[in-house]
């Protein structure tokens, strides 16, 4: 299973709930698609009924959550998607995902951290990194990120002089 994104809140009286969708999954949020959602120790599957975009989230409709109260459970919850269902991508394509925990280097192999997450900011895509518990922002772009390699999780960085350290939080 991959993460689609995160329930942030309930909407409306009729069982709505608002979706804060991570990067590259907007697709998969829509009429139709099943959907997982924890509950206890449990995954519970969902189809969608409808799917409205409001700014970066989604108001979904949920088959089977018909009031506030049946909902309540989801709040806070990620949403769920089954990794085999994912549609295939072109070759050199890649999900965010599948660069959580890659090792990020430099061209003379020092090592800057490992990928714990992706935010989108602006319309830029930010790779956030950690080592040492302390975290690193680094734009996600071609100019910056000189290789991605999936399948060995190693992404190849040529920061410019000072980003290093003038991103660290």
């Amino acid at each position: 299973m991959i993460v689609l994104g995160k329930i942030i809140n309930l909407q409306g009286k009729k069982g709505e709930l608002r979706l804060k969708p991570y990067k590259g999954g907007e697709a998969l949020i829509a009429p139709g698609k099943y959907i997982y959602i924890k509950k206890g120790d449990s995954l519970l599957p969902f189809q969608i009924d409808s799917s409205k975009r409001i700014k970066k989230d989604f108001i979904v409709k949920l088959a089977g959550i018909n009031s506030k109260e049946e909902g309540l459970f989801s709040l806070g919850q990620e949403v769920l998607f089954p990794e085999e269902k994912l549609p295939p991508l072109a070759d050199g394509e890649f999900y965010e995902y599948q660069l959580i925990g890659a090792i990020v280097r430099t061209p003379d192999q020092r090592e800057v951290g490992q990928v714990t997450s992706f935010w989108e900011i602006r319309g830029k895509t930010l790779m956030i990194v950690e080592k040492n518990k302390k975290e690193i922002l680094i734009p996600f772009e071609e100019a910056i990120c000189l290789s991605v390699d999936v399948k060995n999780k190693l992404i190849i960085i040529d920061p410019p002089e000072g980003l290093l350290d003038l991103n660290e939080i």
